[in-house]
């Protein structure tokens, strides 16, 4: 018999009265981001919620803020958000138009409904005028449905009608894993609409290790790396692998019993510890915009790059190579995800968040990330983003579901990725 049970944390909407300034898009993301857990979305199609949602909120702010720049015009197919007909409040509408967005792509509507619901009676407690936020309402929707309407073409229904994984026979290619031995997640993600390019692989990594069971050969050694260090049982290694983990839907398998916990995405932690920046830095309503804008194109187009390079190179894992060549019981620390090995999805989208954060947030900045606390994991302290985002790339290897390569050429690789996207969009007027 399988139970299901998800761990899952709620949001708490006990607020203090809203001011325009304040940071309800941290309260829009996480609310989004709880939404996407209990839903069980793949990090990709995560990335994709979180993206247009952010999208939205940013060009209606960029009628409140004349210092932004629209996206519309440097971003692929996205054309200028309608006019308002009547006075409104840019914030509300923001707000709404994240909500109205997010809607389209999720399951459990109820959730962003119910948060909307709490969040329009906050506002109507500030704000003494029903037709201001009536007129605010419906802008919000109206920019909604333009950016709906532009994201019903990113290919996303297509590649839902499109063939699954097709297994291998070749010794070095991808296989399921236990305990689900699900199929290959998203094999043909990398179809779907870059932002900023024509094609998904406008960004290649460095080409992977040809495969070998040589023993004297580089690929046998990456994998024995993998292998002696999770043998090793370091408790450091060990945190750091949970911490990172964010595995949208691990399951537990206890004799007949099964069970799943349900987690953030890497995308969505970097989400958090985006909201947290926000927070401490107590940054303006136009630099939240631009910051959760900004770092949600790096998630997406991360794990677009990352996705065309994984199922091109279709790498075999860690686990299935040690249990044929090295260890016939061997597990990894955490469960090996159902998508080839080459090149880290962690590792590249990492890169890209933490390098948005960088460069749009002054340096140093030492900060401390407290995002896990809702699975009682305690709070870790960095000196910058790219300390954090380095080890979240070398959690992979310690939680035994990557090799050493798969870590260094993922993050070089979103890194390249947010110098192009800086190339070709500007936030600033």
């Amino acid at each position: 018999m399988k139970f299901k049970f998800i761990f899952f944390t709620v949001l708490c909407y006990a607020f203090s009265p809203i001011k325009a300034q304040e940071i309800y898009l941290n309260r829009c993301n996480q609310a989004l981001i709880n939404t996407i857990v209990e839903d069980i979305f793949s990090p990709p199609v995560a990335s994709r919620i979180h993206v247009y949602s952010n999208i939205a909120a940013y060009e209606v702010l960029t009628k409140k803020f004349k210092s932004l720049r629209p996206l519309a015009g440097q971003i692929k197919h996205l054309k200028p958000i309608p006019e308002p007909a009547k006075k409104v409040d840019y914030s509300i509408a923001a707000e709404v138009a994240f909500v109205e967005t997010g809607k389209k792509m999720i399951y459990t509507e109820y959730m962003l409904d119910d948060f909307l619901s709490v969040e329009l009676n906050t506002w109507k407690k500030t704000i003494n005028d029903t037709a201001l936020i009536i007129s605010s309402v419906e802008y919000g929707k109206a920019v909604a449905a333009h950016i709906i309407q532009w994201l019903l073409d990113d290919n996303y229904t297509y590649t839902r009608t499109l063939e699954r994984y097709v297994l291998s026979d070749s010794l070095g290619a991808w296989k399921p894993t236990a305990p689900e031995y699900m199929n290959g997640l998203e094999p043909n993600w990398s179809m779907m609409r870059s932002f900023v390019a024509e094609t998904s692989d406008y960004i290649r990594a460095v080409p992977n290790l040809a495969y070998s069971e040589d023993k004297n050969s580089m690929y046998y050694k990456n994998a024995l790396d993998v292998y002696n260090t999770s043998i090793k049982k370091d408790s450091t290694f060990i945190k750091t692998a949970l911490y990172w983990d964010d595995n949208p839907n691990t399951a537990v398998v206890n004799g007949h019993l099964t069970y799943f916990i349900h987690k953030v995405t890497p995308g969505g932690h970097w989400l958090k510890i985006t909201g947290q920046m926000i927070r401490n830095k107590k940054l303006s309503e136009d630099k939240a915009a631009e910051l959760y804008a900004m770092v949600s194109i790096g998630l997406y187009e991360g794990f677009l790059s990352c996705w065309n390079e994984k199922y091109k190179s279709n790498s075999v894992r860690p686990e299935t190579y040690i249990n044929r060549l090295i260890d016939a019981k061997w597990l990894p620390l955490i469960e090996t995800p159902p998508f080839p090995e080459y090149t880290s999805g962690h590792s590249v989208v990492s890169a890209t968040a933490s390098s948005f954060l960088t460069h749009f947030i002054p340096q140093p900045c030492p900060f401390t990330d407290s995002s896990q606390l809702y699975l009682s994991l305690a709070p870790r302290k960095y000196k910058s983003f790219r300390e954090a985002s380095d080890e979240a790339s070398i959690s992979r290897f310690y939680g035994g579901i990557h090799y050493i390569p798969s870590l260094d050429y993922g993050a070089k690789q979103g890194r390249e990725v947010v110098q192009y996207i800086l190339n070709k969009i500007k936030t600033r007027q």
